[in-house]
């Protein structure tokens, strides 16, 4: 029996339609201002200087980096800003979301047990 290796995924345009970063003007959309810090379950925590969506608080500090969480990166000092709300300029995305209690499933490169 002759295999393919082409893979077709196709995706209803329902399901694309529900990802659409502009039909949701609710809960967290571009019109809603956000206090530094807010904490919304499966997005994460707002940085307000940052105008974007964190997996951890604001100026979060690692002991084992021995460095301060903001904006997506870690530094020496903790950031100061005068910015404590602002509307956020971007729909999530996979450089600002958090993974804690989001499981995506996904196709797996490994041929084992295939014959």
């Amino acid at each position: 029996m002759k295999k393919s290796s082409a893979v077709v995924l196709v995706l209803s345009g329902a399901l694309l339609t529900g990802c659409d970063g502009d039909s949701y003007s609710g809960s967290w959309g571009s019109s809603q201002t956000y206090t530094n810090n807010h904490y919304v379950s499966g997005r994460g925590y707002y940085h307000a200087p940052y105008f974007a969506w964190y997996p951890y608080p604001y100026n979060y500090y690692d002991p084992v980096r021995r460095s301060y969480y903001h904006g997506g990166n870690y530094t020496p000092a903790a950031h100061v800003s005068s910015v404590t709300a602002s509307k956020p300029t971007a729909r999530w995305s996979s450089s600002t979301s958090p993974s804690s209690g989001v499981r995506r499933g996904g196709f797996s490169s490994s041929r084992s047990g295939i014959s």
